[in-house]
């Protein structure tokens, strides 16, 4: 688990029913068309978190709000890279701590796969609290229509009585992972002769490293899937 919740901030609300409640909504289908890529996920696809650390090692994330280091931007890049290419190929387990080490540097795509990878339990133990702080920095500032709108209709399905705990866990996210303090830009325009959109996140920072400045648009440019595909 990412974010302590062994406690509420509502103590009339027990944290396992608040558990129990998330589980069930998460995997019943509520967001339209995720139940068939849940029902199809392959059994290799579970991966113990033990081994995400062991998987993807790429150094230490720079103290917030600074520069990262050169090797800290190129990892984080092909993370990324690695992560989505694995995903579209559908081997969860093995894109899942790429995607993780990219969503941990601030990269909005990556956090929403991120998070529907907890939300379905595709290539990791499901963690529906997890799968919610994901999928809401991703939808937060400039992000893709898709992202946001997945994220929307699962809050919708959400009561009341649950969201201050979940708004508590998604502030603690931001707070560690969100863009700004990665310093991490994001924006999505429409792709030169196409209604194709494509969201673009990368370090503010790069100029420090004009050196690579060819490698380095390589591989910032990235084209957005929706949050399931």
């Amino acid at each position: 688990m990412l974010v302590d919740c062994r406690t509420s901030p509502n103590p009339a609300i027990p944290m396992p029913r608040i558990a129990v409640f998330l589980s069930v909504l998460l995997t019943s289908g509520a967001v339209a068309g995720e139940s068939d890529q849940r029902d199809q996920r392959p059994e290799q696809a579970q991966a113990s978190p033990d081994d995400v650390e062991e998987v993807v090692v790429i150094g230490d994330a720079p103290d917030p709000g600074k520069a990262p280091s050169m090797e800290q931007l190129l990892a984080a890049y092909a993370a990324r890279r690695t992560g989505a290419d694995l995903y579209r190929r559908g081997k969860y387990a093995e894109a899942f701590p790429h995607l993780l080490a990219a969503a941990k540097r601030g990269f909005k795509f990556a956090q929403a796969r991120v998070g529907f990878l907890y939300q379905q339990g595709l290539g990791t133990p499901q963690d529906p609290e997890a799968a919610i702080g994901w999928l809401g920095i991703a939808s937060k500032s400039e992000t893709m229509p898709e992202i946001r709108n997945h994220f929307n209709a699962l809050w919708r399905k959400i009561p009341d009585v649950y969201r201050p705990r979940l708004e508590q866990v998604i502030d603690d996210f931001e707070a560690k992972y969100g863009s700004r303090v990665n310093r991490v830009v994001c924006d999505s325009s429409h792709k030169a002769g196409t209604f194709t959109k494509r969201l673009t996140c990368r370090f503010m920072d790069e100029h420090l490293y004009n050196q690579t400045g060819e490698t380095m648009s390589e591989v910032t440019a990235f084209e957005v899937a929706p949050v399931g595909g």
